[in-house]
């Protein structure tokens, strides 16, 4: 009896079965390119296009070409209203979840991509649309040749095969690409890396030394009261981002949201604790340049930003906290409460950032003495400092 799967396919789905598959999608996606070239397919151009779960990237391109490096494309969030999707192949099989296929040598089809490739000497188009398991994300491959009288039937039904085959590998690694990324924007890159390795257990924690950095915004329940929601969120947000982007450029880990506030961790575990209150004290100077570049453009009916921050030095406990299927991952400890009750320092003072003894010492940096002052909590006055 005749084995109805051409050697070919055959070929493609022996190795995914039979040997071990390379890890991520990357190393999946250029090595079926490989195979496919290596077993005949006359194939000289491929992508593979991904939905994914990101708050500013809504999908994924990979594109492989003869004799070329692949390049990786990531489109912004609401790339579904543009006419590069709207006006693409990718719409259709979005649209009908069937394959489409296109002669590149006649007529202009009315899609920008593929008048393009017709142009750079490609001659037949098909795009195949991946049935994950996954209703919701949608994903396809296509494949382009420039061989005269472009595919056959025969050449389409075996790549249909070949996508089918290769689904359940791309679904994982997609899955997997959305699981991390929906850990680190709600947990963090550290701790959604250490929750994704299985660091799921409550009171599963270790200890870390770290410059912790707390933040908040002033006056900002008199804003909320006369000002309308959206007026309120998008003042968090403008905050917040440029709060977050100055920890993170300077190798920092925000951990939690708080109201108005964040708290934030810049560990010294493979830095000397100088680094560490560099890269702190950095990040702190970052966020008084953004608030006053917000203050100078902000719409003159709302007050200006006013913050306080600050830092302190020293061991936390880093890990699960919380009831026993819903869990939080965050940082605790004595030097957690100290930085946090620092803030009150910040606020009386009218200060923007203030520092702690240990900060101010190990930072090798000259910091003014603001006195000592009575904390919630700490039994005894602290020493606070101020960056000169």
């Amino acid at each position: 009896m005749t084995d109805p799967i051409a050697p070919r396919v055959r070929a493609i789905a022996d190795w995914l079965l039979l040997t071990r598959e390379p890890g991520d999608i990357d190393a999946l996606f250029q090595a079926a390119c490989a195979r496919l070239d290596a077993a005949g397919f006359p194939i000289d151009r491929v992508s593979l296009n991904l939905e994914v779960i990101h708050p500013e990237v809504g999908g994924e391109g990979r594109i492989w070409q003869r004799a070329a490096e692949v390049v990786v494309n990531r489109a912004a969030r609401g790339v579904e209203l543009s006419d590069d999707y709207l006006l693409s192949p990718v719409k259709v099989v979005d649209d009908t979840d069937r394959p489409f296929r296109r002669r590149l040598d006649g007529a202009a089809t009315g899609m920008p991509l593929l008048d393009r490739l017709g142009r750079e000497g490609f001659t037949d188009y098909l795009i195949v649309p991946l049935a994950f398991q996954d209703k919701d994300r949608t994903a396809a491959m296509s494949f382009a040749t420039r061989r005269p009288g472009g595919f056959t039937d025969a050449d389409e039904a075996d790549l249909l095969l070949v996508v089918q085959s290769l689904c359940p590998a791309v679904e994982a690694r997609v899955m997997r690409i959305i699981g991390r990324d929906l850990l680190t924007t709600y947990l963090g890159r550290d701790p959604g890396e250490r929750v994704l390795r299985g660091q799921i257990r409550r009171g599963d924690v270790s200890s870390l030394f770290a410059a912790i950095l707390f933040c908040d915004l002033r006056n900002f329940t008199g804003f909320t009261q006369d000002n309308p929601s959206t007026a309120v969120i998008g003042r968090l947000n403008d905050w917040f981002g440029l709060a977050v982007e100055a920890v993170e450029r300077n190798g920092g880990e925000v951990l939690k949201f708080m109201g108005d506030g964040l708290m934030a961790i810049f560990p010294a575990e493979e830095l000397n604790p100088r680094q560490a209150c560099g890269h702190a004290l950095a990040a702190a100077s970052e966020i008084g340049q953004g608030a006053d570049a917000w203050n100078a453009g902000r719409d003159p009916r709302h007050p200006p930003l006013d913050y306080g921050l600050s830092l302190h030095l020293g061991y936390v406990a880093f890990g699960n906290i919380g009831g026993a299927r819903r869990l939080d991952f965050t940082v605790i400890g004595p030097a957690v409460n100290l930085a946090s009750r620092l803030m009150e320092v910040a606020k009386h003072l009218d200060r923007r950032v203030v520092v702690s003894q240990s900060f101010a010492g190990c930072s090798g940096r000259n910091h003014e003495p603001l006195g000592d002052y009575a904390l919630r909590g700490i039994g005894h006055p602290v020493p606070v400092y101020a960056p000169e």
